[in-house]
């Protein structure tokens, strides 16, 4: 395996420990969201963990298909407590998400492996939209 292919793999073990990590924090977030947030916003973090999960089981399966072993530690969750505090992390989660994510879309083009790029770019896809769904929550003056 060449070198460059082995950069991919170790980027995409990366991506694959910070999914799991954006799923455990979304269920905790899920779970102690508190007062009139609550309402809206224990369906949205749990609506996330789902497509974060599609996210880990597609790179899980990427890694170990391009040769490589998954990994499936997670990176360490915040315990946020307060609303805008949680909403705060969790933007900078999925902008970090981003860049990670075109790093790993120019590696795949250089590979030639299209299949992964054009996954990649569709995950790109939903990070974003997380991200301005999150940017503009925070724009709530009740937070």
């Amino acid at each position: 395996m060449n070198a460059n292919m082995q950069e991919l793999i170790a980027g995409l073990n990366e991506d694959l420990a910070y999914e799991l990590s954006a799923i455990h924090q979304y269920i905790y977030n899920a779970a102690v969201v508190s007062g009139m947030a609550r309402l809206t916003l224990k369906d949205f973090f749990t609506s996330e963990a789902q497509d974060e999960i599609g996210h880990a089981l597609y790179l899980a399966e990427k890694v170990a298909t391009l040769g490589g072993k998954p990994n499936v530690e997670a990176k360490p969750i915040q315990f946020i407590s307060d609303v805008k505090g949680m909403l705060q992390a969790t933007l900078q989660a999925e902008r970090d998400t981003i860049e990670r994510y075109k790093t790993r879309i120019e590696q795949s083009e250089q590979l030639g492996e299209i299949e992964l790029k054009i996954k990649l770019e569709e995950m790109l896809a939903d990070e974003t939209k997380h991200k301005e769904e999150i940017e503009r929550l925070l724009i709530d003056p009740r937070l």
